[in-house]
């Protein structure tokens, strides 16, 4: 990403509706499988790929000691900032500097869209987990959602759910879950996208964080954006705007 988008993300990521939500509803999602057959352990060692500015780094460390890696210095250095510096490499999702099988749980929210060869990332984010650990990942949904959001932040793609069922088999691993989430929102981020994206492009690429939104809507679009788990943990959604898998490395 633009170093611009990962400044605002290291602003915003403790308060905007998208970050909250996500790291909500991911925790959600591990709590249901910590310490469970089928799960992984706690304390477990965690590996955070692509962590960003290090907001997600934070919330992991509930399940007990985790490490991180982003392929950019200035994510990096906005870890440090957070006081995150014994945790965090700069390093490429393509090329993970951790032996083989010493995670019990790997972690990449929105990361897979930013590498050419997704597989292949997929491989070896696999590759430092246990035989018999997860992987956990979000991607965008849709390709036909493509936007200015997507050019901002450089993606390579959006999936559809069969996409991302395909390349994880193909990558060798076993699907525990695979759902779409933010479906509640998904009938009004549509025309917005739509429209911000003929209005906003002739003026070059920005990401939809960089929308201000009022207090109270922030806060509106947090809580129907959780409230999603209500229906997620009894069974996946049929739609919305980003999918979320839970994988296991075979054993």
């Amino acid at each position: 990403m633009k170093t611009d988008e990962y400044r605002l993300m290291y602003e915003i990521e403790k308060r905007y509706w998208w970050f909250t939500g996500k790291r909500f509803l991911v925790t959600k999602v591990l709590r249901r499988l910590a310490g469970r057959p089928g799960g992984f352990p706690v304390p477990a060692r965690v590996l955070d790929v692509g962590c960003g500015t290090g907001g997600n780094l934070e919330s992991l460390a509930a399940f007990g000691e985790v490490s991180g890696c982003d392929v950019a210095p200035e994510a990096v250095e906005f870890c440090r900032a957070r006081g995150l510096s014994g945790a965090v490499l700069q390093e490429r999702p393509e090329v993970l500097p951790f032996p083989d099988g010493v995670f019990d749980l790997a972690t990449a929210t929105d990361v897979l869209e930013h590498i050419d060869d997704d597989v292949g990332a997929l491989r070896e984010m696999a590759r430092p987990v246990k035989p018999g650990g997860l992987l956990l990942l979000t991607v965008p949904a849709y390709p036909a959602l493509w936007s200015v959001h997507d050019e901002s932040v450089f993606h390579k793609r959006r999936y559809t759910r069969k996409d991302l069922s395909r390349k994880l088999a193909a990558a060798g691993l076993e699907p525990v879950l695979l759902t779409n989430w933010n479906l509640f929102l998904l009938p009004l981020i549509v025309p917005t996208r739509w429209l911000r994206d003929r209005i906003t492009r002739p003026g070059g690429a920005t990401s939809d964080f960089h929308l201000g939104l009022p207090g109270w809507m922030n806060a509106a679009f947090y809580l129907a954006f959780i409230s999603e788990w209500l229906f997620l943990r009894f069974f996946p959604l049929p739609a919305g705007l980003s999918l979320v898998a839970v994988a296991r490395k075979p054993r």
